[in-house]
């Protein structure tokens, strides 16, 4: 993948915003872009509209571990009076 910073400008007439890679430009703003390489490649070559800067290579992060799973843990006699209120 790569990662690229893309400002659009739009054409008198034409819509302000423009869908990229699941990224939303607005015209006059610069954005990052994270796209395939064959995308990146397309972008580079529009000209006019698109002004692409600074192309690097992109990996994604590992999605971490969600930590929805219940763990199972082994409970002691000590676990059991927690939060219990003393008469």
């Amino acid at each position: 993948m790569k990662k690229a910073t893309v400002t659009y400008t739009a054409p008198k007439g034409e819509a302000k915003t423009l869908d990229i890679g699941g990224t939303t430009l607005v015209s006059g703003k610069a954005d990052t872009v994270i796209c395939d390489d064959a995308l990146m490649a397309r972008l580079e070559k529009a000209g006019g509209m698109l002004k692409v800067e600074g192309v690097s290579d992109y990996t994604p992060p590992k999605e971490a571990p969600r930590g929805d799973e219940p763990k199972e843990t082994a409970k002691t006699e000590k676990d059991e009076h927690v939060g219990k209120a003393h008469r």
